[in-house]
């Protein structure tokens, strides 16, 4: 009895330690470089830019406004 339930423990224990390989080199593929920064880092960048470009316009906006409103264009 005891050496069927050792022999099932084992079993499990070699299975879950397979999985846990195939895991990690599963991993190991989709990893980044390490000189390269995150995808949610990138993304934040990105957002950034496109926040900045579009206050740039907005206040380019408002002075081509201004201008139209004082009859100077």
């Amino acid at each position: 009895m005891f050496n069927d339930w050792h022999y099932m423990v084992a079993q499990d224990r070699m299975a879950r330690e397979q999985d846990f390989a195939d895991r990690k080199a599963e991993r190991g593929r989709y990893a980044r470089s390490p000189g390269q920064p995150s995808l949610r880092a990138r993304l934040a960048r990105r957002l950034f830019d496109l926040a900045v470009a579009a206050e740039r316009e907005e206040t380019w906006r408002v002075v081509w406004e201004k201008l139209e409103a004082r009859g100077r264009l």
